[in-house]
C-alpha cells in the first residue's frame, strides 16, 4: 500500500479480511479535475499491481463517482 501512495499520490487502505493470513482487499482512491485523468491513474495502479509477482489479482472494480452538471 505505501509503494501505491508514494508512486501514485492515491489513498490506499485494506477494507476487507483482515483477519485472514496472505488475503487482503485493497481500496485505492483518487480525486482529480476530470474522469479521463481518474481512470488513467487507476489504470496505471492495477497494471502496477499486476505486475508485482507477489501478487494474485483475483478481481478489481473500478468506480468513478462525478457530480452531475447543474
Amino acid at each position: 500500500t505505501a509503494a501505491l501512495r508514494q508512486t501514485f499520490a492515491v489513498s490506499v487502505a485494506e477494507v476487507d479480511h483482515q483477519d485472514l493470513w496472505q488475503r487482503a482487499a485493497i481500496a485505492v482512491a483518487a480525486v482529480g479535475p476530470d474522469q479521463h485523468q481518474l481512470r488513467r491513474v487507476m489504470q496505471a495502479v492495477a497494471k502496477r499491481v499486476d505486475a508485482w509477482a507477489e501478487v494474485e489479482v483475483i478481481d478489481h472494480d473500478l468506480q468513478v463517482w462525478w457530480p452531475e452538471d447543474e
